[in-house]
């Protein structure tokens, strides 16, 4: 018997610490760091946790969660 592999996705309260309230604030930060995605990609993204993930799209997140929305 495999054991399934489980995580908890906390992006939105990360968001949330660094006055992120609306997922559009990471379509910039994301951008920046070579991420395109649109903005339905980026609401799935912050909303649900991803079944699959490249690195480069995880590392932009924890970075970009760490930042603080430009005005």
């Amino acid at each position: 018997m495999t054991k399934k592999m489980t995580f908890e996705w906390h992006l939105r309260m990360r968001m949330a610490e660094r006055g992120m309230f609306q997922t559009s604030d990471l379509v910039k930060p994301l951008a920046e760091r070579g991420i395109v995605l649109s903005r339905e990609q980026i609401y799935r993204l912050v909303t649900t946790p991803p079944q699959r993930l490249s690195m480069d799209v995880f590392a932009a997140c924890a970075t970009s969660s760490t930042a603080h929305p430009t005005t």
